[in-house]
């Protein structure tokens, strides 16, 4: 895709007005068309007004979705590459103030169980789980809308006890592989964090990983850090609340 001279200038115009959020838009035929960020994080992320989005469409077909980035460069992030895997449309970034305009073509884009980033809501130690059942076991989980420390106010509901029964899990007393331990890490009165026990194997069956030394392994997504796998040791036994089983792996040991 090629953008017009003039249609690259009104997407830097609209990126130096915005900054230090991130800009947005859409482009109608082969023109800029402003949109306004919703995000709640619009330092970071974007959200396109469906207002905007109707308004668009309206004009014309929708050619590519623009944003900036603040601060940084024309490279998709990983918050990006996960959004446009979800488009069948082009995406057009900006560097402001660096002054760079990317196209990028839509691609699929699957974020690693092992070494993930971080970004609440979207790859956290829920995420990760849900990925984990679907590729591994391929048992689909429901998704929950949190907003990010919502275990430090006593006003929210309980996210993991409130809802692994309906998702088709059962407390149990052992461990097996594949059965997920939630966890109380402080300051919270919840279960806000949930491990994954891989056994004395550790492997992976849907991506390439490399033996991990050691027995009681887990994987987890650490708050603000990288997912990893380690050994289910005494300091996390001693934050352990609650251990439970998908219903479909009662009876199979592995």
């Amino acid at each position: 895709m090629y953008i017009l001279k003039a249609t690259q200038e009104a997407i830097l115009n609209h990126a130096a007005a915005c900054y230090p959020n991130e800009s947005c838009g859409l482009l109608v035929n082969r023109e800029y068309i402003e949109c306004r960020n919703i995000s709640n994080n619009p330092k970071s992320e974007f959200k396109i007004d469906p207002r905007d989005l109707v308004r668009a469409e309206k004009l014309g077909e929708i050619e590519a979705i623009v944003h900036s980035h603040p601060d940084g460069s024309a490279k998709p992030s990983t918050f990006d590459l996960l959004q446009m895997s979800k488009h069948n449309l082009p995406w057009v970034i900006a560097a402001y103030p660096e002054i760079d305009v990317k196209v990028h073509k839509k691609l699929s884009y699957v974020a690693p169980l092992i070494n993930r980033e971080y970004i609440h809501g979207t790859l956290d130690c829920y995420s990760i789980v849900r990925d984990y059942y679907d590729r591994e076991l391929d048992i689909q989980l429901d998704d929950f809308e949190r907003t990010d420390r919502w275990w430090e106010s006593d006003n929210n509901s309980d996210l993991y006890v409130k809802n692994f029964e309906s998702q088709g899990f059962v407390q149990v007393d052992t461990l097996q592989r594949h059965d997920v331990i939630l966890c109380r890490v402080q300051p919270t009165n919840f279960v806000n964090h949930a491990l994954i026990y891989l056994g004395d194997d550790g492997s992976l069956t849907s991506e390439q990983s490399e033996r991990v030394i050691g027995e009681h392994l887990m994987l987890h997504h650490p708050y603000l850090r990288r997912s990893r796998r380690e050994i289910y040791g005494k300091l996390w036994q001693e934050r352990t609340a609650i251990i439970i089983r998908h219903k479909s792996l009662m009876q199979k040991q592995q």
